[in-house]
């Protein structure tokens, strides 16, 4: 939607989060008038705000919307309104774009997809800004950059109306059940960043992308036309160009991720073999199989934002695991546990200890197994944690990889990943 046409609109902002406050000053900039709808305890800054329950009728005192990723547009009370919704992400579309963009989505990766991918054009000497589900908001960023590099969740996707020179789907599997009501619509939602992308680019190995997407017009990695893995090695076509033991990253996952990125260098006519380079300078993303060192006499790896079970069985095979304990469990949004379990039951790793508000849910179910591990069930992380260095033996490595959101304890993945490492700390000498 053009400003010019909500400037004359009773207008709000729903949610104030990074993305609402970013609106907020988008709006101020452009001399907008609006309301904030949000909880008292979001409040900050002097603007008119609503902070009762947000009802339908509520939402009908307004003629434009707002809304922030978050907040799920099927909703009854979203459905039944009159009031005309909008996002921070189609607003930048339709008023900012000036400058190539590209746009990245998956089930898993896309973060370390995107860091990756700025990370090479910078050294190309390319001006770049990350933004998106990434950290910041792209409604607050000008277009003066060679490229700008979103990082699209299913949320920003689905009313972000994103209009991307090149767009990237890493993965899909199931995920966000509880937001989208529905697996069927979270894969819809997800690819409908295709709709209006220029170039697309997709995985041809990922089984749920290639069932509902045949896209004749798409370039696919992961395939031997292309860049594709072999061992724990990428190659091009039949030329091997990286081993997984030359890139900081850990995880043969992250040769896929490799693949993607260098798909898009090929668009971009980029010299491969300086993007081969910038790749084995790339380190790790916080709380992404992030090695933290030996702590209290274990090995130990921040994995927090692994929020999805297929997260957790890809940093399963990262590691040791006659030698690791892992921590599994966190807010649940409603899925279905059973083949996640039956995955794990194989795996034959040290120890399992379960917390948070589905481990009882997934305790229950393997009670049902034969597991080729042993496996405890704790009120929360500081008592897994304690429970884990009291089973596990100097040396093994404790993994947390939850496979589950953190809201149930903590407010981010990234909160409850620090939160680790600071009460691993505690049980040092």
């Amino acid at each position: 939607m053009k400003l010019e046409l909500i400037k004359s609109k009773k207008v709000a902002i729903w949610g104030f989060g990074v993305e609402g406050k970013a609106v907020a000053n988008y709006l101020l900039r452009n001399k907008i008038s609006f309301s904030v709808l949000c909880k008292s305890h979001e409040t900050e800054g002097d603007y008119n705000y609503l902070t009762q329950e947000i009802t339908t009728d509520v939402l009908n005192r307004f003629d434009i919307i707002i809304k922030s990723p978050g907040i799920s547009p099927y909703s009854e009370r979203v459905k039944l309104s009159t009031a005309y919704f909008t996002s921070p992400t189609a607003l930048w579309f339709a008023n900012e774009k000036k400058t190539q963009v590209i746009a990245v989505t998956g089930t898993k990766g896309k973060s370390t997809t995107v860091s990756l991918l700025a990370h090479i054009l910078k050294k190309q000497g390319k001006s770049v800004n990350l933004v998106g589900n990434i950290g910041q908001a792209l409604i607050s960023s000008h277009s003066n950059y060679d490229y700008i590099v979103l990082e699209a969740s299913s949320f920003q996707i689905y009313d972000g109306n994103i209009q991307a020179d090149i767009a990237v789907i890493c993965n899909l599997f199931s995920e966000h059940i509880d937001w989208h009501q529905g697996k069927n619509n979270y894969f819809n939602d997800k690819l409908k960043l295709l709709d209006k992308a220029t170039i697309k680019i997709l995985n041809a190995k990922n089984a749920t992308l290639n069932s509902l997407c045949s896209n004749t017009e798409a370039i696919y990695f992961n395939t031997r036309n292309n860049y594709h893995i072999n061992g724990n090695s990428l190659y091009k076509h039949d030329t091997k160009l990286i081993q997984l033991s030359e890139i900081q990253l850990l995880g043969w996952h992250n040769l896929e991720n490799c693949a993607a990125v260098l798909t898009v260098c090929d668009c971009l006519q980029l010299n491969t073999e300086q993007c081969i380079n910038a790749i084995k300078s790339f380190k790790p993303l916080s709380h992404r199989l992030q090695n933290l060192g030996i702590i209290a006499g274990f090995h130990a790896i921040n994995d927090s934002i692994a929020t999805t079970p297929v997260a957790t069985l890809a940093a399963l095979a990262t590691v040791d695991l006659s030698k690791t304990t892992l921590f599994v469990g966190g807010y649940d949004r409603g899925y279905d546990w059973c083949d996640f379990v039956d995955s794990l039951a194989k795996i034959p790793m040290r120890l399992m200890i379960l917390s948070g508000q589905n481990a009882k849910k997934i305790h229950d179910l393997l009670k049902n197994k034969t597991t080729a591990f042993n496996y405890i069930l704790c009120n929360n992380l500081t008592e897994a944690i304690k429970t884990a260095l009291q089973y596990s033996n100097t040396g093994d490595t404790l993994l947390l990889s939850p496979g589950a959101p953190s809201f149930d304890q903590f407010d981010s993945y990234i909160k409850r990943g620090e939160f680790f490492e600071e009460e691993l700390k505690r049980y040092e000498n």
